[in-house]
């Protein structure tokens, strides 16, 4: 398989097909090295690969599960093949992962086998939890939480903060944010406009 950087440079982010090339050629090199790497996924790639086919992401975020130092030494050289941005696959965004996490398995790259890349994708309650944990008023988050709870069948802003509580028991939600959850639920309940 030949890798081209030139499909993979757009300005607006990755979409599904440059995510699946990048993670192709990051398990490529991880087996041409003898290497197993397993990555969790979690953020805006999510609903690129899971929910959102025709969405972008601008980076992704992940928990590096296995083969740490090489999965990191391999994503920078993939990234400069395929001309992504630096820091395109990056474990910043762990702050917001539960103690309870939960990933479910999504490929494996090149294929199946002993070596290669393993990737995981946070599951659909827990991306929607997690969306709701960090939600921000701007950028894609509101509309990934409505797409989420319509599509797991959340219809109130109570079952929304029971789930974020089972993957946060700590975690308190303030007034601010449970305010911004019960607007998101009425968008969420209110019809599809034609």
């Amino acid at each position: 398989m030949e890798f081209k950087s030139e499909s993979l440079r757009r300005p607006a982010g990755m979409d599904r097909m440059q995510l699946e090339t990048a993670f192709a050629r990051l398990g490529q090199l991880l087996r041409e090295r003898r290497v197993t790497g397993e990555i969790a996924v979690f953020g805006g790639a999510v609903m690129v690969l899971g929910f959102d086919p025709q969405g972008r992401t601008l980076d992704v975020d992940v928990m590096i599960t296995q083969g740490h130092g090489q999965v990191v030494k391999a994503q920078e050289e993939v990234g400069v093949e395929l001309g992504l941005p630096p820091n395109w696959l990056n474990e910043q965004g762990t702050v917001y992962l539960s103690k309870d996490s939960d990933f479910s398995l999504f490929r494996t790259y090149p294929s199946e086998g002993q070596f290669g890349l393993r990737v995981l994708l946070a599951t659909p309650r827990y991306a929607l939890a997690m969306k709701v944990l960090s939600l921000r008023g701007y950028g894609h988050d509101v509309k990934d939480v409505i797409q989420l709870a319509r599509q797991l069948g959340y219809t109130t802003a109570e079952g929304l903060l029971q789930l974020v509580k089972h993957y946060y028991p700590d975690e308190q939600v303030p007034a601010e944010k449970d305010a911004q959850i019960r607007d998101i639920m009425r968008q969420v309940n209110a019809p599809d406009e034609p």
